[in-house]
């Protein structure tokens, strides 16, 4: 599988129109040249515990919402490096390895 991977419409009615893509439709300031989302999920592909670089590659899983059925689904999956200590933060590792001098 080629990454990144786009699913241009709703799995389970077929429509191509999300929410957000909806609600940017009439907005003056809208962003330029970013990829719309509602929501998105990182997960880890990479064993970041024993790793000792500064970035630890992650899958990145954008989310949306179908305007015609409310239907939530992944509308786009990429991987991408991240930096390792914000990747520990984000996970809540960072403090607990702190705690265990």
């Amino acid at each position: 599988m080629n990454f990144p991977v786009e699913f241009s419409e709703c799995p389970q009615c077929g429509c191509k129109e999300t929410l957000y893509q909806d609600a940017c439709k009439d907005e003056l300031s809208k962003p330029k040249n970013m990829f719309a989302y509602l929501d998105k999920k990182i997960t880890p592909i990479q064993d970041f515990l024993t790793l000792s670089t500064p970035t630890t590659r992650v899958l990145v899983r954008h989310y949306d919402t179908c305007s015609h059925c409310g239907f939530d689904f992944c509308v786009r999956a990429e991987k991408l490096p991240m930096p390792t200590n914000l990747l520990m933060q984000m996970m809540g590792v960072a403090v607990q390895m702190a705690g265990k001098k």
